[in-house]
């Protein structure tokens, strides 16, 4: 599969993280930059290889679905065993996220209730028919 782009990327964080308000929008280009810079053309990087701060990012686009982490056993000398921790582009998700329709405009609370017309303002002094009467 075709390497990620920034700006896939970006949109992906951009319609995961920061529509669920865990990133700030300016920092989701920042984010696909540092994580492309891990895996350059690769589509595996190896977990020693981030800093913490990177991680902690890394585990927030695990969350979302647009990366996976793995782990394997290597036999080394004398017969020790290392687990090796490594990280995967989830490209097919990210293209998904990144490719499905235009993300919806954010409304402002003013436009919202300006649009609600005077007669769902009122209360109604009868309950609706078909109703029971509020007890008393």
């Amino acid at each position: 599969m075709a390497s990620i782009t920034e700006a896939e990327l970006t949109r992906a964080i951009e319609r995961t993280l920061v529509a669920n308000g865990k990133m700030s929008p300016p920092e989701a280009r920042t984010t696909a930059r540092m994580v492309l810079g891990y895996f350059g053309l690769d589509d595996a990087v190896l977990d020693n290889k981030l800093s913490s701060e990177d991680r902690d990012r890394f585990y927030q686009l695990e969350e979302e679905g647009l990366l996976t982490s793995e782990e394997e056993d290597a036999t080394v000398s004398r017969g020790k065993t290392w687990r090796i921790h490594y990280w995967l582009l989830k490209k097919a998700r990210i293209r998904d996220v990144g490719q499905a329709g235009e993300a919806p405009a954010a409304e402002d609370a003013a436009t919202v209730y300006r649009d609600i017309g005077e007669s769902d303002w009122k209360r109604r002094a009868e309950p609706p028919p078909g109703t029971a009467p509020p007890p008393s």
